[in-house]
């Protein structure tokens, strides 16, 4: 897939994530920082000790979310305020539970928030 980086701008992702730790939590808001598009990314092993610490993340292109997790540019055009909970059985990623509606959303579902 040929992925044009200017489309996307800046996903803050814990380095857990990087490490190899599959994604537990995802949400849009609105960044005050134009590179930004508002996503940011939480492991399965963040706590709130790791979150509150800024050193625990960094911003990465669309290009290298791809490579670890292209479902993430599925959910791309969500609304800010978008709060998923990514759902798993047996380590594969089956679906999103939404932590907003309180019930499990699909892509489909997630888009049309608008």
């Amino acid at each position: 897939m040929e992925i044009n980086n200017n489309d996307y701008g800046g996903f803050v992702v814990s380095k857990n994530i990087v490490s190899g730790v599959p994604i537990r939590y995802s949400f849009r808001e609105k960044s005050s920082i134009p590179q930004l598009n508002g996503w940011n990314l939480y492991s399965m092993n963040d706590d709130d000790e790791y979150v509150n610490n800024s050193s625990n993340f960094v911003v990465l292109s669309a290009e290298s979310i791809y490579k670890l997790s292209p479902v993430v540019l599925e959910i791309f055009d969500a609304p800010y305020g978008t709060d998923l909970c990514w759902l798993y059985e047996e380590d594969v990623h089956i679906g999103f539970y939404d932590l907003v509606e309180d019930r499990e959303i699909t892509i489909d579902e997630i888009l049309k928030k608008h």
